[in-house]
């Protein structure tokens, strides 16, 4: 974790990425977010956030799930949300995809590669 905790802190761009399961972002993306509730303290206990950076912080969430209802994006999205929020992320797009259930699926996806790469362009923009 120091490594992920001095790329979080010293970031300008944070991309989180994760497969919707059972409504929820995966296990090793849910454990990294619980590990940083470090940050959650120095922030609200401490009152040390994160400081914004030369370009400001900015976010980019993508989420692929198998289901056809935008439950499961939701409660991802909430997860991610309040993760984003206690590092000092004030705004994050977030692309989501959903039945997208199988190996390699995405690639069949009519716009997933044209709205990645709008969406990237979005984050860069300085």
């Amino acid at each position: 974790m120091p490594q992920v905790y001095n790329a979080i802190r010293t970031a300008d761009r944070i991309i989180l990425a994760s497969p919707v399961f059972f409504s929820g972002l995966s296990a090793q993306a849910k454990i990294m977010i619980d590990r940083c509730q470090a940050f959650w303290c120095e922030k609200y206990l401490l009152k040390k956030p994160i400081p914004e950076g030369k370009f400001g912080r900015k976010g980019l969430l993508l989420l692929v799930g198998g289901m056809e209802k935008e439950d499961g994006i939701k409660c991802s999205e909430a997860t991610a949300k309040a993760f984003f929020r206690t590092i000092n992320v004030p705004e994050h797009d977030t692309l989501s995809f959903l039945g997208v259930d199988a190996k390699a699926a995405i690639l069949e996806h009519p716009t997933a590669l044209k709205d990645a790469y709008i969406a990237g362009k979005r984050l860069i923009n300085i």
